[in-house]
């Protein structure tokens, strides 16, 4: 019915932030709804850290503390991808003087962002985040005739990104129909 094919790329991490931030508990199947309206959905691609021994802080909890923590991730994660068909991509957190960290998912998201776009596997995306770091990645993609639509809550994304952007969908003014 739709013709333009849309792949979404989400920065699970941002997300998850804004989502605290806003009070909210995000229910994917109405998110995902809510953005591909009037596209034709080819996939959708999540991205996160996730925990390994090498990024438990020892000072601030227990193994068990960190086991059961790493369990519900992955149990969160597993149900992103049984339920809701997201495609799942990690990469292991690490702890840097204290401070656990994500390192290369914004290289991963630029990347795939990028090697779809020019394997003409979609003719839009929308990208879930508002990390400046991507902001080449999306002029890239828009001189390649790619549509590129940016989704975030209100107040999390850069002035630059949103005005890169062809569309941007303020999730803020959604957050009662995607939770």
């Amino acid at each position: 019915m739709y013709n333009e094919r849309l792949m979404i790329f989400i920065d699970g991490e941002n997300l998850f932030k804004c989502a605290r931030d806003e009070n909210i508990k995000i229910d994917y199947s109405k998110l995902i709804s809510l953005l591909s309206t009037n596209f034709n959905l080819i996939r959708v691609y999540y991205y996160t850290g996730i925990p390994t021994m090498g990024s438990w802080d020892k000072q601030k909890e227990t193994e068990k503390e960190f086991k059961i923590k790493l369990g519900k991730q992955i149990n969160f994660l597993d149900k992103l991808a049984l339920d809701y068909n997201f495609h799942i991509i990690t990469r292991p957190l690490v702890l840097d003087k204290g401070i656990v960290k994500e390192k290369g998912i914004d290289v991963n998201i630029a990347s795939d962002i990028i090697w779809r776009g020019l394997s003409n596997n979609y003719d839009a995306f929308i990208l879930l985040s508002g990390d400046r770091d991507l902001i080449e990645c999306l002029e890239r993609m828009k001189d390649n005739g790619k549509r590129v639509i940016i989704a975030n809550f209100e107040g999390k994304i850069s002035r630059e990104i949103k005005k890169i952007a062809d569309k941007y969908i303020n999730l803020s003014a959604f957050k009662y129909e995607i939770s």
